[in-house]
């Protein structure tokens, strides 16, 4: 008997300390986390209009502190590029959190097929209004060499 319960209270340790490898969540239910969500698509369906239609007209977005593109139709005209000259890019949610009128998103990105591993980027993004009206991106510094 004490044997059995033993064994038993083994198992269920065992059993209780299996945690199932958990997946990226992508299942939100704020506004702000859909326009992200939605912006994620557009990277994986290669759609600069998609990607921009949750950004608002005066964006800016900022690399390390430095603004890299000021407007949403410099942002379309950069994703449009990025996606001709990455056209096997793709993204994946790690992680996404709203707090306030912000989205703090962990993705990962793979430029190229070859590319086993992917790279994390980081972006802050800021609503106002319903829209972006920026996004501090992390990301390394190597991750596109000197052109994005």
């Amino acid at each position: 008997m004490k044997k059995t319960f033993v064994c038993s209270l083994m198992a269920l340790v065992t059993l209780l300390g299996c945690e199932k490898k958990k997946t990226p969540s992508t299942d939100f239910n704020g506004k702000q986390s859909q326009v992200i969500i939605n912006m994620i698509a557009a990277v994986n369906e290669k759609d600069a209009q998609k990607y921009v239609n949750g950004f608002a007209e005066g964006v800016e977005v900022f690399v390390e502190y430095e603004k890299k593109v000021d407007g949403k139709s410099a942002l379309k005209a950069n994703r449009a590029e990025h996606f001709k000259n990455h056209p096997n890019v793709r993204s994946e949610i790690q992680h996404l959190v709203e707090i306030d009128n912000k989205v703090i998103l962990h993705d990962k990105v793979w430029l190229n097929n070859a590319d086993t591993i992917g790279s994390d980027i980081v972006e802050i993004f800021t609503f106002e209004n319903g829209k972006v009206i920026r996004v501090d991106v992390i990301q390394p510094k190597d991750l596109f060499g000197n052109s994005e």
